[in-house]
């Protein structure tokens, strides 16, 4: 029987992030009380945990292969500062267009909805960049991307990347989370529906470029203003609705370019 590297893959990252938010945030934030920027530190390091688990159990996930191959291969296409820009302006863009909408309609400032919190920005820069958008990408970009990709058609392999990735933050939703009433299904439901479609977004870059800096700064794009947001629900259920507009636009256009 051949084996399916794909699901031991994804079996085990969600078996090592699950137990080091639990084991290891949850012991630096109950038992020693770690103030906000240790807790960062620490969520970055968990939000690493695709990549070390691909590099530690390379053997067991690509064995037909070397490690240096396969990075090679993930950052070999030509990197273009147009559409480089346009991958970090595009989630940036839709979460700006998301606050402007909420703040219309609630009849707030934009940036009334802004935090910038204890730690100096350009710390909070460094360590939004370094989290996901550096730690996740070679494994859910990288590898799974390449496995789905042997699989099944474009849309089929995106929407497969996107709900294993989404699903990835389960416990997140619960542990990270300020809607705990009955705003969390509101809020899980964005979450699934928007990092789905971005993973689709992505991969119409990397399906032209290929090369993962484009969907580290598409996920930078993304992660940065939540950073430092202060909005209720009702600037999340606006997100999501964009993103269903905006994702099979972007499909629709990838679908009538010619091919590279």
């Amino acid at each position: 029987m051949k084996t399916n590297y794909l699901k031991k893959y994804i079996i085990s990252s969600y078996i090592l992030v699950w137990s080091l938010i639990i084991f290891v945030a949850g012991t630096a934030s109950l038992v020693f009380h770690a103030p906000p920027v240790v807790m960062w530190v620490v969520r970055n390091l968990i939000a690493w945990s695709p990549t070390y688990l691909l590099f530690i159990g390379w053997k067991h996930f690509r064995p037909e292969e070397t490690r240096t191959v396969f990075v090679k291969r993930c950052f070999s296409g030509k990197v273009k500062l147009l559409p480089l820009l346009c991958s970090f302006g595009l989630t940036f863009g839709i979460s700006m267009l998301s606050l402007f909408l909420y703040s219309a309609i609630t009849g707030t400032a934009m940036l009334s909805h802004i935090r910038f919190g204890t730690i100096a920005l350009p710390l909070s820069l460094f360590l939004a960049f370094t989290s996901g958008p550096t730690g996740e990408e070679l494994g859910w970009r990288g590898f799974m991307r390449e496995e789905f990709d042997k699989k099944y058609d474009f849309l089929k392999s995106a929407v497969c990347q996107g709900l294993v990735w989404c699903f990835w933050h389960t416990l997140l939703w619960a542990v990270d989370s300020d809607f705990t009433d009955w705003r969390a299904v509101p809020y899980i439901i964005s979450n699934i529906v928007v990092i789905t479609c971005m993973t689709v977004l992505m991969n119409i870059f990397l399906e032209r470029h290929n090369n993962l800096v484009y969907s580290v700064l598409l996920h930078f794009g993304f992660n940065i203003v939540y950073v430092f947001l202060d909005a209720d629900i009702g600037f999340f259920v606006i997100l999501t609705v964009l993103y269903l507009v905006i994702t099979p636009l972007a499909v629709f256009i990838r679908n009538k370019l010619p091919e590279n």
